[in-house]
């Protein structure tokens, strides 16, 4: 571990323990959840190309209301992205453990539209912004060994295990599409089972999100996984402030 995620994990542990003084009043927290689902849905959403506004996911959640002049796809990807993010909510209440039936059955929620593929691993190889993930049927293989590593990674820290995680899901791409809205979901479920907060993948920080998962690829070199960590952990330390300003 480097000086800098050290330092960056030192500093979302002393965070979270000061958080965990802390009491936010019901309807606080509740409006917080809130404004959090819409943010996430927003910006997770974005990334992958979805034209909504934030105000328009609301209204489109709270008030069902239909944007004329924004595509279909993107109004369904909206009720798929919240129903998978309330199915983790469940997750995280009952601490369920994370397997590749569960990874499967958010998937599922969230490609509603395509019910046909949803759930089911890829049966075919692609190639994904330059590289080529694991091919096809290996995916099967790669899924339990994940699945089944994640919870042997007790000498890591938690922030340090999801990001890696994070990194061999997107490697091995199990899906043909949705990969990565599911996998920024099994990032925030397994956060929030650690007792962090979610937090939320900015749109406009895309560039250094996708960096950070390049470094992994290979591409430049031997794949790196500190930069995902280094980067989750800011975005854990981010979230935590926010909360303390409202504590």
């Amino acid at each position: 571990m480097s000086e800098e995620l050290d330092l960056l994990i030192r500093e979302a542990d002393r965070k979270k323990a000061q958080f965990a003084q802390k009491s936010l009043a019901p309807d606080a927290y509740d409006a917080y959840q809130e404004r959090f689902l819409f943010a996430d849905l927003y910006n997770s959403l974005a990334i992958e190309g979805n034209e909504l506004s934030q105000q328009e996911i609301e209204d489109i959640l709270i008030n069902d209301t239909v944007v004329s002049h924004k595509s279909l796809s993107d109004h369904i990807d909206v009720v798929g992205y919240r129903d998978a993010v309330l199915l983790s909510r469940d997750y995280v209440a009952y601490n369920t453990r994370i397997t590749e039936h569960e990874i499967r059955k958010l998937h599922y929620k969230l490609l509603i539209a395509h019910q046909q593929v949803s759930g089911e691993y890829r049966n075919y190889n692609m190639m994904i912004r330059g590289h080529r993930p694991t091919s096809y049927e290996k995916v099967p293989y790669k899924m339990v060994q994940l699945t089944e590593r994640v919870h042997t990674l007790e000498d890591e820290h938690p922030i340090e295990a999801i990001a890696f995680f994070h990194l061999r899901l997107e490697k091995i791409h199990p899906f043909g599409d949705g990969n990565g809205r599911v996998g920024r979901v099994l990032v925030n479920t397994m956060l929030a089972q650690n007792e962090y907060p979610p937090v939320i993948f900015a749109v406009d920080e895309k560039e250094a999100y996708y960096k950070a998962l390049e470094a992994y690829d290979g591409l430049q070199g031997n794949p790196q996984i500190e930069p995902m960590q280094i980067y989750l952990a800011k975005l854990v330390i981010r979230q935590l402030d926010a909360l303390l300003a409202l504590a």
